[in-house]
């Protein structure tokens, strides 16, 4: 039993998703291509999660939130981008040192440094860290490493990092995962092989700058209703 509410404020879109399960409800909430925050909060037995539900959609109501049909997307489900974790029980070879599980996403994430597109709070959190990146003297990889934990997440990356990042950076539909692979890991055993160098960030900046081009235009061509 879901109910999804939303409300737009201040040029934003606010949702809550409140779900009864399990003796208890499931909340997800946020603000699209800001931060999104998942928890589950037990009530002993389903008829006390059920009056919990309802006393929460009453609270969102009374707080100007609507009753919306949920549609799942990127935008209200998507709260991590990737673990270097995830890949170390798939198909990750090996003989490879467990830092080739971050070059993949940290290269993105040099990208996105690289152009302003982190959030405020990353960029004071880690000033001295984007200024080595910015000097060569720190890889993306070990960025990702070392501020992330090798954890991107939707709250690291401003809105209209996000906002590009949320389709462009989908290893299910996206595009990152074949540029990546199509540009430096031809030839290569696996994606995984990619070395973390900055000869190889450049060829794939090329490529991630055109492409973040393109999707500008092509949202810049969209009326305004089609945005949240």
């Amino acid at each position: 039993m879901t109910t999804y509410l939303t409300k737009k404020e201040d040029g934003k879109t606010h949702h809550f998703r409140i779900t009864v399960e399990n003796n208890g409800v499931s909340i997800v909430t946020g603000v699209f291509y800001n931060w999104l925050g998942k928890h589950f909060e037990g009530c002993g037995d389903n008829a006390s999660a059920v009056e919990r539900q309802k006393q929460l959609i009453d609270e969102k109501r009374k707080d100007g939130f609507h009753i919306t049909e949920f549609i799942q997307t990127l935008e209200n489900t998507t709260d991590v981008y990737d673990k270097a974790k995830w890949h170390y029980d798939g198909e990750f070879p090996s003989e490879l040192d467990e830092s080739q599980g971050f070059v993949h996403t940290g290269m993105f994430l040099g990208w996105l440094v690289d152009n302003d597109l982190m959030s405020e709070e990353f960029n004071s959190d880690f000033e001295d860290d984007i200024r080595d990146f910015k000097s060569q003297e720190l890889t993306g990889a070990q960025i990702f490493e070392r501020c992330c934990d090798g954890v991107l997440m939707l709250e690291d990356i401003s809105e209209p990092g996000n906002r590009f990042a949320l389709h462009y950076f989908d290893f299910d539909k996206g595009q990152y995962l074949v540029d990546y692979e199509t540009l430096l890991a031809k030839g290569l055993p696996t994606m995984y092989h990619v070395e973390d160098t900055w000869e190889n960030y450049k060829k794939l900046k090329i490529q991630l700058d055109k492409r973040h081009s393109e999707w500008k235009n092509q949202n810049n061509k969209k009326p305004f209703w089609k945005f949240w």
